[in-house]
């Protein structure tokens, strides 16, 4: 794809304008039907806007100009049950057997067998697959967890020897931030669409601005910098915060509330609450058995979830993601608001009217009514953050779990 066309398409999907994005797409497909990048990314557009029909519909056009297509197989997956559609494990099955496949091929295709043997309940094939999926990928990447330790080490170290009292700026804005963060898999998509079901709140999905703005004012060679942010907060230079309404300014929302569902600010929340008083933090919680499995079985594309490819990484993340939260109830014990996956399954109504009523917003009906929400998602649950909530999808897969975890103890979080 051209550079400057790819440019051009993140600029939108960034901005939420995915109508523009899907126009751009249908212009380009015109020109050249066959061209499969542009299929692939018009049937995520699709996807984001719940149009699952004309998503699937992109894919399998894809698919019979090229069948060796892998990433097609492994988004099928997000939005099909294998079980209810047999036609796609079939040619999958076929691929396996191919041995022209890349290993970036063979890890989408390991992917996507993987759920279609979990859609299937064949605990022991779907978590072998996934495993081949996870290992692969990890040869591709060479990550070592190392890197992950030392920056959080850092990070740790810095606002562990703030003295948070007292020093919070007077900074009043007329757009509330809510900020969403914790693990990925851990339902933040689900709370997300609930809350910006609500007609003062703009879904403004996984916002990039505050990562990158911590980097640009408090950070010295990518180590947080302690003497920059005590020296902003004493001089009430407010430009980082500036510049972070200013880059939200850009989606052109009109609503008072906006959500941020970047999940790694887990790291900024002292940041956050310094910076952006009147801002609201919701941290998005699973059991960590289940979020571990769940997190095993997708394959995230961003190089910084890197460590989602091993077991042992993947418990090393979890454990510095506690050791952040504790320090946040500590500094902030009123001001965060927990919530857990399985506890809005059981007692939804009374969990979703307890965390609107923590973003100080008027109760609206229409947060119960959150898989009507139209609002784009852009991740991989857009499927599920559609659906009604059903008990089902808190049970931990037991079998599935042991087949993968059965060297890690989780006991110790």
């Amino acid at each position: 794809m051209d550079k400057d066309l790819y440019k051009n398409l993140n600029f939108f999907r960034e901005k939420n304008n995915i109508e523009e994005v899907i126009r751009i797409l249908l212009i380009e497909k015109n020109n050249n039907p066959k061209n499969l990048d542009v299929l692939f990314q018009l049937a995520g557009a699709y996807r984001y806007l719940g149009n699952f029909v004309a998503a699937l519909s992109n894919y399998d056009e894809i698919l019979s100009y090229d069948e060796t297509y892998m990433p097609a197989y492994r988004m099928i997956g997000t939005i099909i049950n294998h079980n209810q559609n047999g036609k796609y494990l079939t040619k999958l099955n076929k691929l396996k057997d191919n041995n022209n496949l890349s290993s970036e091929q063979k890890i989408d295709l390991y992917f996507a067998l993987g759920k279609a043997y979990e859609d299937l309940k064949d605990k022991e094939k779907s978590a072998n697959y996934y495993i081949y999926a996870n290992k692969y990928k990890r040869e591709i990447t060479k990550y070592n967890f190392k890197i992950h330790k030392e920056h959080f080490d850092q990070i740790y170290e810095v606002f562990k020897n703030i003295n948070f009292k007292d020093k919070k700026l007077n900074i009043k804005d007329n757009k509330k931030i809510i900020f969403l963060c914790g693990l990925p898999r851990t339902g933040s998509t689900l709370f997300e669409n609930i809350i910006a079901s609500h007609k003062e709140v703009y879904s403004g999905g996984e916002l990039p601005y505050l990562n990158r703005l911590v980097k640009k004012y408090f950070a010295n060679n990518n180590e947080l910098n302690k003497d920059k942010i005590l020296s902003a907060l004493q001089n009430k230079d407010i430009k980082f915060v500036n510049e972070y309404f200013e880059n939200i300014s850009t989606h052109n929302f009109s609503e008072d509330s906006i959500t941020d569902k970047q999940l790694d600010n887990f790291r900024w929340i002292g940041l956050i609450k310094l910076f952006f008083p009147n801002s609201k933090v919701i941290l998005c919680k699973r059991n960590y058995k289940s979020n571990a499995l769940s997190i095993y079985k997708n394959n995230i594309s961003s190089g910084y979830y890197n460590w989602t490819n091993d077991p042992e990484d993947i418990l090393n993340y979890i454990k510095y993601y506690d050791k952040f939260v504790n320090l946040w109830k500590k500094n902030f014990p009123n001001e965060l608001f927990e919530v857990g996956y399985e506890d809005l399954v059981n007692q939804k109504d009374i969990l979703i009217k307890k965390m609107i009523n923590f973003c100080e917003l008027d109760w609206d009906n229409n947060c119960l009514l959150f898989y009507k929400n139209k609002s784009p998602i852009k991740t991989a649950s857009a499927f599920q953050a559609r659906q009604p909530i059903y008990k089902s999808s808190v049970e931990l897969d037991t079998d599935l779990f042991k087949n993968i975890f059965f060297k890690q103890n989780f006991n110790d979080i």
